[in-house]
């Protein structure tokens, strides 16, 4: 499991669970330093790769279990947790398996169940077809507004260029894990600290899985109406507002 650490060295810890991506997030580093620099000024962040070769049957609670693995390895004995769609479901997950080890958590454009979802299932018959482009080009029709899919399509289109055999069998493992993660009858058993941030035309998960995530918790959120799942990208004030909001 490769990861990134910048920051503020001796801060808090802030910890970033991205979500569901055919390749490895770290060929965007230099980016994602860039992006998360608000975070950075007061908090040591890190931010965790999935592992290199997921096995048949690796689950949500799987991850969260590797992850806190990581945190042990790293000394990281509590922190702050983002968790961004898939990564808000293993953000859950280290909730539920080790309470101690999580401050707050942070549950962006994520749900605490991925059945039911339309969209997971074009995505995998995609990557069984081996067709980057073409799922790379679904990935940006439903994860973002028209007018942001259209403004960096050839970007986005490209996203999966160069994908191994390998990336392809993660990604169809990570798409059964997320369908088959259902932990919404526990949520009441998460009592640390926790804020939503939703999307209001989320295609992927859907608006009210925020809602039921606010619901099933107790907490607070906000949802940016009008803006998909992939809002985290597109809204200049996301990260203020994790940071005003919900690291309080």
């Amino acid at each position: 499991m490769e990861y990134l650490n910048f920051g503020k060295k001796g801060g808090e810890r802030f910890v970033i669970l991205p979500g569901l991506s055919l390749k490895s997030v770290m060929g965007s580093a230099d980016a994602i330093v860039s992006a998360y620099s608000v975070i950075a000024e007061d908090y040591d962040v890190y931010l965790f790769d999935h592992i290199k070769e997921e096995p048949l049957g690796y689950s949500v609670e799987n991850m969260a279990e590797d992850t806190l693995a990581a945190f042990k390895e790293l000394g990281i004995e509590k922190a702050n947790i983002m968790g961004v769609s898939m990564g808000g479901m293993i953000a859950q997950a280290i909730a539920l398996i080790d309470p101690g080890a999580v401050k707050c958590l942070v549950l962006c454009s994520t749900s605490s169940k991925g059945s039911g979802s339309a969209v997971l299932d074009i995505w995998r018959e995609l990557a069984e077809k081996k067709e980057a482009k073409e799922l790379s080009r679904s990935f940006g029709e439903y994860v973002y507004t028209p007018s942001f899919y259209e403004q960096y399509k050839e970007i986005i289109d490209n996203m999966g260029e160069g994908a191994s055999g390998l990336d392809f069998e993660n990604f169809i493992i990570s798409i059964d894990a997320i369908k088959s993660f259902d932990v919404s009858e526990r949520l009441g058993d998460i009592k640390c600290p926790v804020f939503v941030i939703g999307a209001g035309e989320d295609r992927v998960l859907g608006a009210g899985s925020s809602y039921d995530l606010m619901d099933g918790l107790g907490c607070e959120g906000y949802i940016y109406e009008g803006k998909g799942h992939g809002v985290y990208d597109e809204e200049p004030d996301y990260l203020k507002r994790v940071k005003e909001d919900a690291l309080r």
